[in-house]
């Protein structure tokens, strides 16, 4: 079920305790949290959130800045606050459930209960991977297999990578040239990070730590940057234990 473009829920229950706000990592979509389905019970909903250019959303222009999504967002705010609720992201995910929180509190709305941020540096830091939304085609194509977020079925596919190119360059954009102002949070972060992850420094791991006056917890999963698609299981898991334990 679709609750409107930006927002889909699978398993609507109106009745729900509390929401869990699914975001994608650059270039990703909501099929990425689709087996997590199985893992909450009924009174979690749910919402998996699709910017445009990628999914049902496809044939629409992709975000060219973090203002531009956070526009989007904001437009739906009372939503977004009207009962409890979680914001999990990974990678460039994260740091746009951070920006929300930003820009949640300064319209003087309910912060979410708890941010859950995986696979990504501190939005306040800057990161180690080098620059390459701007490269010219070829180039940037070598760049993404050597990120190994993108399947290999997907990059050999001419007529499916045309349509995906702009959104790639627009989410690689934005999680390029976004840095965040250090805005300490009231509420708690869990910070989710994969042990053999080269793209994310240490220090910029601990440095959430700055940005909320509350306990940030470190987890931390077998595998590299991408850990959240082959430990999906263990990582649902581990949201639920935060959930119940939050909320």
């Amino acid at each position: 079920m679709t609750l409107n473009k930006l927002f889909v829920i699978r398993n609507p229950n109106p009745d729900a305790k509390v929401r869990l706000f699914c975001f994608p990592f650059a270039g990703g979509g909501i099929n990425t949290y689709f087996s997590w389905l199985n893992f909450f019970p009924e009174d979690a909903e749910l919402v998996f959130v699709q910017p445009p250019g990628r999914g049902t959303r496809i044939f629409e222009s992709a975000h060219q800045s973090m203002a531009a999504l956070m526009k989007e967002l904001m437009h739906h705010a009372d939503f977004i606050v009207e009962k409890p609720y979680v914001l999990f992201g990974h990678s460039l995910g994260s740091r746009v459930a951070y920006e929300l929180c930003c820009q949640l509190m300064a319209a003087n709305k309910h912060l979410p209960e708890c941010v859950i941020a995986s696979g990504s540096r501190a939005p306040h830091t800057k990161g180690l991977v080098k620059s390459i939304h701007d490269m010219p085609e070829d180039e940037f194509l070598n760049e993404l297999k050597n990120h190994n977020g993108t399947p290999s079925e997907v990059l050999e596919n001419k007529g499916l990578m045309e349509l995906l190119l702009p959104l790639l360059r627009a989410d690689f954009r934005i999680s390029e040239t976004y840095l965040a102002e250090p805005i300490v949070l009231n509420i708690p972060f869990e910070i989710f990070h994969g042990e053999q992850d080269i793209s994310v420094e240490e220090k910029n791991v601990f440095a959430w730590r700055e940005l909320s006056s509350k306990n940030t917890n470190i987890t931390r999963f077998n595998g590299d940057h991408f850990f959240i698609n082959h430990c999906s299981d263990k990582v649902a898991s581990k949201i639920l234990e935060i959930i119940q334990r939050r909320v």
